[in-house]
C-alpha cells in the first residue's frame, strides 16, 4: 500500500512506534480487525473518533499529530462523498476544504469523542471562511474587582478539572456579570483560541433567543450570509463544527434558562461560563455556582478602592454600617462608593444616615447610569399575577424570614398552590432561601434591599385593606402553631392567659412538627414572634398580639430571652390599651413585671407588679391578681423588705390555694426564701416542705422542680447535706425534662452548693458550677452567673484566697449595681473568709459592711 494513503501512513506510524496490530488496536480500544483493515485500505473509512484514538495510542503530537488527524478526516468525508481517498500533499494548507476542517473535530482532547460533523445538508467539499481566530472579545475586566476568592477558586478548578460548563446565579445587584468578566480573564491564557462574550438578556421566547444567540457566535466566528443555517440544530451543529479542535470560552451574560444555554454547549476543549438569576442545575455536566453578597470585609474593601483608603479607614464604624444599609449587595456598594468620590465635603456616616430612611433609599441607590432598582424592576416584571401578588405581600410582612406555609397564607390559597408561587418567586431571585431552621423547616426570606422594593409594589397594588387581611392571615396561621407548641411545652411557669382568639393553618404537618418538637420550633420561629407581635400590635390586631405573647412567654423565659420577651409584651400591652382590652392589659402588665423580675430592675418590677395587681382586681381576676402579689413578695425579699415581702407572700399563698392554682406551691418556695434572708432556717425548712407537698398534689413537675431547688438550699442550712444534694439532683432532671435551661442552670448551681459542703466532693461541686456558669453565659444570664461566681468564690474561699477575692468581687459589684442587699451581704461574708491570711484589715471591714447590711435587712 502506497505511503501517501492513509493505511500506509497508519501502517508507517505504527511499525516506527514497533507496535503489531494487536497491540496497537488494544491500545486505541478498537478492533484488531478495524487496524487491518485501515492499513489494507477496506471499503469504510474510520471515524474522527477512531483516528483520534489511534492517535493517541502511537503517541503523535503537534504537526505529526495534526497531519494524521487531518488525513483521516480527509478520508472520512470522501467515503461519505462517494469519491476516492484523496492524497495529502506535503505542506497543503489546512484551512483550503472541508476536510481541512474537519480535522479539528478529530483534534480534541484524547479519550473524549467531541466529534462535530458538519450539519445535515452541508458541502464538505465548499469553502468556508477561516473565521477570526484567535477571538478576544471580553469587556474589560473590572480593575476594582474585590473578594470572591473561594468562588474563584471553585471556577479554576471545574475548569481545569474538564468541566466544560460553569453557571453563575444569584440576585439582582450581586454581581454576577462582573464575577463572570472577571473569572474569565483570570482563565483567558488556557483557552489560546479565544474568549467570546455575548450579553443575552432576557427573552420571552427561549427558542427563539437561542436562535439569535446561535447566530451572533456564528457571525463571530466567521460564518455570514448564505453560509448561516436557519434551523436552531442546525446553527448549534455548525458552531460546535466551527469551534472543534479549539480551545474557546464562552461567556453568556443574563441567560433567561436552560434553553438558551443547550444548544451552544461547545465540543471538548472548549468552555462556556454563564451567568443567570436562575440556578442551572439541570444542564449535563454542569457546575454550578451560587453567589451571596459580599461579606463585611470585601465591602469594605470595595468601599475603599473607589472612596479612597484613608476616608473609609477614618470612618471605619460607619463604613461597616454602609455596608450593611446595603445589604452586601456589590451594585449598591458601588454606587454608594461613586457617590462618596464625587462628594469629598460628604462624611460616610453622613450618607449612612440618608439611607437608612426606608422610604427613600432604593431612590440613594443610583448615580449616573447605575441603579439598583432596574434590576429588581427587571426581575419583577416576568412574574405571573400571583407570584407578583405574594411578592408585594410579602414586602408587608416584617419578620425576618418565612416557612413555606406563610406564602398560602398571604395568598389565602391552598399549601399546594402556594409552594408553586414560591417556587417562581425562588427562580426570580426575589426571594432567597436561607437553608433549615432549628425545627428542619426550610426557610426564606427577602433581601433587605428587596424588601424595600417590594413594599413599593405593595403601596401601588395592594389596598390597604387586603394588606391587613394578609397581616391577620399568616399572624393566625403563627399563633395556631404556637398554641400546638404551647400545648406540649413542659416549662410551664407563667401561664399567662390565652383569650381564646379563633385561628387556624391548614398545614397538618408543621402542626404536628410543632407539637413534637416545641422547643426547636419556638426556637426557629422566636424572631418572626417578636416582629409579628410589634406589627400586630401597630396594625390595630391587639387581641392577636396578646395571644401570641401569651403562647411564647414561657418559652421566652425558660431560654433567657428576656430582650424578646420585653419587647413583645410592651408591643402588645400598648394594643391592648388603645383597643381598650383591660383584662388583656392587666395580663400583660403582670408579665412584663415578671420578665422585669428576671433581668434584675427590682424597683421597677415592684411598681409594675402593684399596678398589675391592680388591673387584675378591676377586671375580676383573682388568680390574676394573686399571682402579681407572689411575684411581687419575691421581688420585695430580694430588695430587702422582708415584713413587707413575707405579708404578701403568705397572702398570695392564701390567695392562689382559694382559686386551684399551682402558684401557690411558688408563693410558698418564695417566702422559704425571705425565712431564710431572716436567718430563720428552720422556718424555712418547713415552708419549703410544705411547698413541695402542694407541688407534688398539683401534679406539675416544673413547679415541683422549683420546690426541690428551694428545699436543697433549706436543707443544705439546717446540715442535711445528703438530702439537699438528693433534692438538687430531682430538680436538675426535671429542667432538663422540661427544656428549661436557665432552671436547669440554677438548679446544678444549687447541686454545686450542696455538693461543696463535702470536702470529698469539691472536685465534683466545682464541674458542676462550671457546667452552670457555662449555660448562664451562653443565655447572657447575667444573675445567674453572679450567684454561681459568688457560689464558686465561697468554695475557693478557705483554699485559695486571691482567686477567690477576684471572682467574689465580681459578683459584689453586680448586686451592689442592681441594689440586691441580701446577695451583697452573703458576698461580703465569703470576701471577708477569703481576705483572713492575705489581708487581715480588709477582711474585718468585709465583716463590718457585712453586718450593716444585715441589720439593714432586719436579720
Amino acid at each position: 500500500m502506497s505511503s501517501d494513503t492513509f493505511g500506509g501512513l497508519l501502517r508507517r506510524h505504527r511499525l516506527r512506534a514497533r507496535l503489531t496490530q494487536e497491540a496497537l488496536a488494544e491500545a486505541a480500544e478498537v478492533s484488531s480487525r478495524s487496524v487491518r483493515d485501515i492499513e489494507r485500505g477496506g471499503s469504510r473509512a474510520p471515524r474522527p473518533r477512531t483516528v483520534e484514538r489511534l492517535a493517541t495510542a502511537l503517541g503523535l503530537v503537534g504537526d505529526e499529530r495534526d497531519a494524521f488527524l487531518r488525513h483521516g478526516a480527509r478520508l472520512f468525508w470522501a467515503a461519505r462523498s462517494g469519491e476516492p481517498e484523496p492524497v495529502e500533499p506535503p505542506g497543503s494548507d489546512r484551512r483550503a476544504a472541508a476536510p481541512a476542517r474537519a480535522d479539528r473535530a478529530a483534534a480534541a482532547p484524547a479519550g473524549v469523542d467531541r466529534r462535530a460533523d458538519p450539519p445535515a445538508g452541508a458541502d464538505p467539499g465548499a469553502d468556508e471562511p477561516a473565521g477570526p481566530w484567535p477571538v478576544r472579545q471580553l469587556p474589560t475586566d473590572t480593575a476594582d474587582f474585590v473578594g470572591r476568592e473561594a468562588e474563584l477558586a471553585e471556577v479554576r478548578e471545574a475548569v481545569d478539572g474538564g468541566c466544560a460548563l460553569v453557571a453563575v446565579s444569584g440576585p439582582p445587584g450581586v454581581g454576577k456579570t462582573a464575577f463572570a468578566l472577571h473569572a474569565a480573564h483570570l482563565l483567558a491564557d488556557r483557552f489560546p483560541d479565544g474568549q467570546l462574550f455575548v450579553r443575552v438578556g432576557d427573552r420571552s421566547a427561549a427558542d427563539a433567543g437561542a436562535t439569535e444567540l446561535l447566530a451572533r457566535l456564528l457571525r463571530t466566528v466567521g460564518v455570514s450570509g448564505q453560509a448561516l443555517p436557519t434551523g436552531t440544530d442546525e446553527r448549534a451543529a455548525l458552531l460546535r463544527h466551527r469551534l472543534a479542535g479549539r480551545r474557546v470560552l464562552l461567556v453568556l451574560d443574563d441567560v433567561a434558562g436552560h434553553a438558551d444555554v443547550e444548544p451552544v454547549l461547545p465540543p471538548a476543549g472548549s468552555a462556556v461560563l454563564v451567568t443567570s438569576r436562575l440556578p442551572l442545575t439541570g444542564l449535563p455536566g454542569v457546575r454550578a455556582l451560587d453567589l451571596a453578597p459580599l461579606t463585611d470585609e470585601a465591602g469594605i474593601a470595595l468601599l475603599s478602592r473607589v472612596a479612597g483608603t484613608d476616608r473609609v479607614r477614618g470612618e471605619a464604624l460607619a463604613a461597616r454600617e454602609l455596608i450593611a444599609v446595603c445589604g452586601g449587595l456589590p451594585l449598591a456598594v458601588r454606587i454608594v462608593a461613586a457617590r462618596l468620590a464625587a462628594r469629598p465635603h460628604w462624611t460616610v456616616g453622613g450618607l449612612t444616615r440618608r439611607l437608612t430612611d426606608d422610604r427613600v433609599r432604593l431612590d440613594e441607590f443610583r448615580y449616573g447610569d447605575l441603579a439598583v432598582r432596574p434590576h429588581l424592576q427587571l426581575a419583577h416584571e416576568g412574574l405571573t399575577p400571583a407570584a407578583a401578588r405574594a411578592f408585594a405581600l410579602l414586602g408587608g410582612l416584617p419578620v425576618p424570614s418565612f416557612p413555606e406555609w406563610a406564602v398560602s397564607a398571604l395568598l389565602d390559597v391552598d399549601l399546594a398552590r402556594g409552594a408553586v408561587v414560591l417556587d417562581e418567586l425562588l427562580d426570580a431571585r426575589l426571594v432567597d432561601a436561607v437553608g433549615l431552621d432549628h425545627a428542619d423547616q426550610p426557610r426564606f426570606r427577602l433581601h433587605e434591599i428587596t424588601r424595600l422594593y417590594a413594599r413599593e409594589c405593595q403601596e401601588r397594588q395592594v389596598t390597604a385593606a387586603d394588606s391587613a387581611a394578609a397581616l391577620s392571615r399568616v399572624a393566625e396561621g403563627w399563633l395556631a402553631l404556637a398554641r400546638h407548641a404551647r400545648q406540649h411545652l413542659r416549662c410551664e411557669t407563667f401561664q399567662l392567659d390565652d383569650p381564646g382568639l379563633p385561628a387556624a393553618l391548614d398545614a397538618p404537618a408543621v402542626a404536628e412538627l410543632a407539637a413534637r418538637r416545641p422547643i426547636d420550633w419556638f426556637e426557629a420561629e422566636r424572631p418572626v414572634l417578636t416582629a409579628l407581635v410589634v406589627a400586630c400590635a401597630s396594625a390595630g390586631l391587639a387581641a392577636t398580639a396578646r395571644c401570641l405573647v401569651g403562647c411564647a412567654t414561657d418559652f421566652y423565659a425558660s431560654r433567657a430571652y428576656y430582650e424578646d420577651w420585653q419587647r413583645a409584651t410592651l408591643a402588645a400591652l400598648d394594643a391592648c390599651r388603645d383597643a381598650g382590652d383591660r383584662a388583656g392589659e392587666a395580663a400583660l402588665t403582670r408579665s412584663l413585671g415578671s420578665c422585669l423580675i428576671e433581668v434584675a430592675a427590682p424597683e421597677e418590677a415592684a411598681a409594675v407588679l402593684r399596678t398589675a395587681r391592680g388591673l387584675a382586681l378591676a377586671v375580676d381576676d383573682r388568680a390574676g391578681a394573686a399571682t402579681a402579689r407572689k411575684d411581687l413578695g419575691f421581688i420585695l425579699g430580694l430588695s430587702g423588705a422582708l415584713d413587707e415581702a413575707e405579708g404578701e407572700l403568705r397572702a398570695a399563698a392564701d390567695e392562689l390555694a382559694l382559686v386551684g392554682n399551682p402558684g401557690t406551691a411558688i408563693a410558698l418556695t418564695n417566702l422559704a426564701f425571705v425565712q431564710q434572708q431572716r436567718g430563720n432556717a428552720a422556718a424555712a425548712l418547713e415552708t419549703s416542705e410544705a411547698a413541695l407537698l402542694v407541688a407534688r398534689t398539683g401534679d406539675s413537675p416544673i413547679t415541683e422542680a422549683f420546690a426541690l431547688r428551694r428545699l436543697s438550699s433549706t436543707r443544705l442550712e439546717n446540715g442535711r447535706v445528703a438530702e439537699a444534694q438528693q433534692a438538687a439532683r430531682r430538680a436538675v432532671e426535671l429542667f432538663q425534662w422540661s427544656g428549661d435551661a436557665i432552671g436547669a442552670a440554677q438548679s446544678m448551681r444549687a447541686l454545686g452548693e450542696a455538693l461543696a459542703r463535702d470536702p470529698a466532693r469539691r472536685a465534683e461541686a466545682e464541674q458542676v458550677f462550671a457546667r452552670a456558669a457555662d449555660l448562664f453565659r451562653e443565655r447572657g444570664h447575667r444573675w445567674g452567673l453572679a450567684l454561681t461566681e459568688l457560689s464558686l468564690g465561697e468554695l475557693e474561699a478557705t483554699h485559695d484566697g486571691p482567686a477567690a477575692v477576684e471572682r467574689l468581687r465580681r459578683a459584689l459589684h453586680y448586686w451592689t449595681e442592681e441594689s440586691v442587699p441580701a446577695l451583697r451581704a452573703r458576698t461580703l461574708v465569703a470576701l471577708a473568709v477569703a481576705s483572713e491570711s492575705d489581708d487581715p484589715v480588709a477582711a474585718a471591714e468585709f465583716r463590718a459592711e457585712a453586718a450593716q447590711v444585715r441589720r439593714q435587712l432586719g436579720s
